[in-house]
């Protein structure tokens, strides 16, 4: 029967191991007298100084006493005990998840008098092996942390390595844990830190504290194996305060690249952060002071960016059929085009088929797609001598400056409560919402229909959480607290549902989204950049309507026991995550050119895809309804579907 006892204690304890704190700090010592007796039921009571918030414990039979949840800031302890002068103890800094311990000895005499001690420093922690290193509030709104991401505060820590992501002690980012006021802030499903826009960040200025550890994590801290980051926010205090910010980055002060000769500058962007808090107050009816605060967070990433951008983009000889190109000697160095729909088996076996005259496409042989689709001018007109020629076409002959917004909004709320001294409460909500293209503007594209980067990409990341703290009695203490974090994104195309593949003149298929004409040689994910002997020249990708949701749901439960001179800490979390998908879909089709290789020639020896896209030639279809038999987009179709090249004929 002990062992099963043993047995079920254990099972018990590693679940314990599994809570986490909100960032609470703790005070441990021993009450004795001027000989060392130690002193059982002595009064101990701490007081914070900003918010008047109090906490209350008694010496247990062996004079030791626990205060824990006290939220970091500057808190006065105070000792009583009858036949003993009253011990204070003003200005002791607490920090997050610190655990610091003060011995205190009574001198007798008259309760009336007391022994001042003043604390001008942090304490020591002692009682615990926990290694790392600690920022306060008022230290991180004054360091240039990158965007002001919270997360990007790691580097000014200890143990820290920026190389290819952050990590502590060379662990993978993945693995590191990332917490704001206990509950976890990164990325459900996938576990993601450092990249941007995939983490909950806070605006800086609400920050109370940040930590982080390296080693030797408490047993609490579950779901991170390579060190952790706590972010604790700030309370509002009795007295009202605020604050307002605006680091603004001029571009007119940024020095351009070697490269990027073409106004504007690279960069302009502006930080703007706000803080309100302050104790509730509706006159008349409520006065929160001492029991019931608040504190509201703004911040706004404002950012206008562009470079220089050099690429390729059809000449307008290509744009007519042209596909004789040169080299700086005259010598024609173009890939020969050959007809489709002269493609035929010869008596031995072998096939054939029948260059266009002077390498040039006849007008009367440009599709229809092709002609709707080229009528919009969806590419930007070439505006430098090419860099230089290649059997595929000039190259770098478009230089124009790169477009890039990005807005993200965040903002938070949060609520401080105390019923009395053994009863406190704070729940916090926060909010960001990230509103950008997908990445800079795709130059080539004059057409911003058919960007895929032009698509907006906004992303909403709630995070709330609420804590109770409750002390049942003297030597038991519970937190009891339940979080939610969620990531949504989306996609819309301002082509989707536009009915385009009609309007181009593709039948017989959805007109959910814009068509996709591909290269044949590119990766079936992308059409920019294409691989080797492939052009560059068009791509056609806004793409189709998605959303992904991320959410971790969790509540969690942690008891406190003192027992003697030993302190028992157990608890349990309930995490539950989730991951919603609405994939992209295509359902107006992908279209793989090709035609107008020799059949069965070796790959990029033949042949243009942007002449196969003049000409409507489809070599591999991907959609619910590919073009009519033929697989040509319009006009007159073979009695066939035919691909050529290294792919075989058929």
């Amino acid at each position: 029967m002990n062992r099963l006892i043993v047995a079920a204690a254990l099972v018990l304890l590693t679940s314990f191991a599994h809570a986490q704190t909100t960032g609470a700090a703790t005070i441990v010592g021993t009450v004795t007298d001027t000989t060392g007796a130690i002193i059982p039921g002595a009064k101990v009571k701490v007081i914070n100084t900003e918010t008047g918030f109090h906490f209350e414990g008694v010496t247990n039979n062996d004079g030791y006493y626990y205060v824990p949840y006290m939220r970091p800031g500057i808190y006065n302890v105070s000792v009583e005990a009858k036949g003993f002068k009253k011990y204070v103890h003003e200005g002791i800094e607490l920090r997050t998840n610190e655990e610091p311990r003060i011995d205190v000895n009574l001198e007798v005499g008259s309760i009336a008098e007391s022994v001042e001690v003043q604390a001008a420093t942090p304490l020591l922690e002692t009682e615990t092996t926990v290694a790392g290193g600690v920022l306060q509030g008022k230290t991180v709104v004054k360091i240039p942390v990158l965007q002001k991401l919270t997360f990007r505060i790691l580097p000014y820590l200890p143990d820290t390595q920026v190389i290819n992501g952050l990590h502590l002690n060379g662990q993978r980012e993945r693995a590191m844990g990332y917490s704001l006021d206990g509950l976890g802030a990164k990325e459900p499903v996938t576990g993601n830190v450092g990249a941007t826009n995939r983490v909950v960040t806070s605006s800086i200025d609400a920050i109370s504290e940040v930590k982080a550890y390296a080693t030797g994590m408490p047993a609490e801290f579950g779901h991170t194996a390579g060190g952790g980051l706590a972010v604790v926010f700030r309370s509002g205090t009795n007295g009202f305060r605020g604050s307002l910010e605006d680091r603004y980055l001029n571009n007119t002060l940024l020095h351009r690249d070697y490269f990027d000769t073409i106004l504007p500058p690279p960069e302009t962007n502006h930080e703007l952060s706000a803080v309100l808090s302050g104790p509730v107050i509706f006159p008349k009816i409520y006065n929160g002071k001492d029991k019931t605060f608040w504190l509201f967070g703004y911040a706004r990433h404002h950012e206008k960016a562009s470079e220089t951008f050099t690429g390729d983009v059809p000449s307008p000889e290509m744009l007519n059929g042209n596909f004789n190109f040169f080299d700086p000697t005259g010598r024609q160095i173009g890939n020969t085009i050959y007809d489709p729909t002269t493609i035929r088996q010869n008596i031995d076996g072998t096939w054939t088929s029948d260059p266009f005259a002077g390498n040039i496409i006849p007008k009367n042989r440009l599709d229809a797609v092709a002609n709707n689709f080229l009528s919009h001018n969806p590419f930007t007109p070439a505006n430098k001598i090419p860099g230089f020629v290649d059997k595929l076409g000039p190259h770098q002959n478009l230089v124009a400056p790169t477009k890039y917004r990005s807005y993200r909004t965040r903002f938070d709320i949060k609520i401080d409560h105390q019923f009395n001294a053994k009863h406190q409460i704070f729940a916090r909500y926060s909010q960001s919402h990230h509103t950008s293209f997908r990445d800079r503007w795709v130059n080539e594209a004059a057409w911003r229909l058919i960007d895929p980067n032009a698509v907006p990409f906004p992303i909403d990341q709630p995070n709330a959480v609420f804590s109770d703290t409750y002390t049942i009695s003297p030597t038991l203490i519970n937190e009891f607290r339940v979080g939610y974090n969620r990531r949504h994104t989306t996609k819309n195309p301002a082509a989707s549902n536009g009915n385009w593949a009609q309007q181009l003149g593709i039948p017989g298929v959805n007109g959910g989204s814009f068509p996709f004409f591909v290269p044949s040689g590119s990766p079936v994910s992308t059409v920019i950049p294409a691989v080797n002997n492939t052009s560059t020249y068009y791509r056609t990708g806004p793409g189709g309507v998605s959303s992904e949701v991320w959410e971790d749901m969790r509540a969690q439960e942690d008891l406190t026991k003192v027992w003697g001179t030993h302190t028992l800490k157990g608890g349990y979390e309930i995490l539950r995550t989730r991951y919603n998908v609405l994939a992209e879909a295509l359902p107006s089709g992908k279209y793989f050119m090709a035609g107008t290789e020799f059949p069965f020639a070796t790959a990029g020896t033949t042949g243009n895809d942007f002449a196969d896209l003049l000409l409507g030639y489809v070599g591999r279809p991907s959609s619910r309804r590919p073009w009519p038999p033929g697989c040509r987009a319009g006009g007159a179709t073979p009695p066939t579907c035919r691909t050529t090249g290294n792919r075989g004929a058929t």
